[in-house]
């Protein structure tokens, strides 16, 4: 990583401007110390009580030296929505889950970026921002460094990242603009299933609006919502959504219309009883995230355009666009 030195950053010590400006962890500053090459100013190894001047160059060697041992690099489609030297972020398909687990070794958002990073001949460590479930597509944020990874944690704990979601649920949901509150916490009978609490649990808030009603073929209502979901619990938007009566379409898990489903414990994949006829998983893609550049702290947005099954839902909001 090179950063140009301007009038506004000169006569900073290399170390203060690591800290306040790059806003890295003491350890990190210390990793780098410890590197024989690992901070340079135009080309030269300094330390870190060097004094920055206008037009200097410095170089932080933050690249990883190895590759993550357990993710197998495999060749998979990737949709790359925005790279730099510090983030990659992509629109990860339906039915891929983000990380391997039991079940899936080789099929995973990680395994398809290990092997884009071996074509390019770079280590890579997987190091997740955020994490979708397996049947919940859009956006997803990887940071390519430790530092951009400690900075995107830090900004995740002050509640700085933005996430919008697209979600269509069972039922008419009302208000058209409204918040759902409520902790949520694993059922007890369950590893996977949660479940919302008065207060025995995590304290979760969403933020929806309603975008249109409409209804499917059989005439059963639905309402296509845009939902914030301010916290970011397991099963946040799910569990939230079943509680007011309204679950995600196509949810397995937690739709009312199908508590006769059972979920593979293993696999974590609806039986054929628990399939909707319109979309064959949650009907929940992630189309927005805004969060501060790790390094830069310049404000981003990044888009993601759902994928196909969610675009065909279309047809059954087409009179009702609010």
């Amino acid at each position: 990583m090179e950063y140009s030195i301007g009038a506004e950053t000169a006569q900073m010590t290399v170390k203060n401007f690591l800290l306040s400006h790059l806003h890295l962890s003491h350890a990190q500053v210390t990793a780098l110390k410890k590197q024989p090459l690992g901070i340079l100013v135009n080309g030269a190894h300094v330390t870190v009580r060097y004094v920055l001047q206008p037009q200097d160059v410095l170089s932080l060697a933050t690249e990883d030296r190895e590759a993550s041992e357990t993710i197998v690099p495999t060749p998979l489609p990737l949709c790359v929505l925005y790279e730099d030297d510090s983030l990659i972020v992509l629109n990860k398909p339906p039915f891929m889950p983000t990380h391997p687990s039991h079940g899936h070794y080789t099929d995973t958002l990680a395994n398809g970026l290990a092997y884009l990073f071996e074509t390019r001949g770079i280590p890579f460590v997987f190091r997740a921002c955020s994490r979708l479930d397996r049947d919940t597509s859009g956006v997803v944020t990887i940071a390519k460094n430790r530092a951009a990874a400690y900075n995107m944690h830090c900004a995740h704990l002050a509640g700085t990242i933005q996430k919008e979601y697209l979600a269509v649920l069972n039922g008419t949901l009302t208000p058209t603009v409204g918040e759902i509150s409520g902790c949520i916490r694993r059922k007890e009978e369950s590893v996977i299933t949660r479940t919302v609490t008065e207060n025995d649990g995590a304290p979760a808030l969403t933020r929806y609006r309603v975008l249109a009603y409409g209804c499917d073929r059989e005439g059963h209502p639905l309402t296509l919502v845009s939902a914030e979901p301010v916290t970011g619990r397991t099963h946040q938007l799910r569990v939230h959504f079943a509680s007011r009566g309204t679950p995600i379409l196509g949810d397995f898990l937690y739709g009312s219309q199908n508590s006769g489903a059972q979920k593979d414990a293993v696999r974590g994949e609806p039986s054929e009883e628990g399939v909707s006829p319109y979309i064959r998983r949650q009907a929940l893609h992630c189309c927005r995230t805004s969060f501060f550049h790790p390094v830069s702290m310049r404000c981003m947005t990044v888009t993601a355009a759902p994928p196909d099954d969610f675009c065909a839902l279309q047809a059954l909001f087409n009179a009702c666009i609010i």
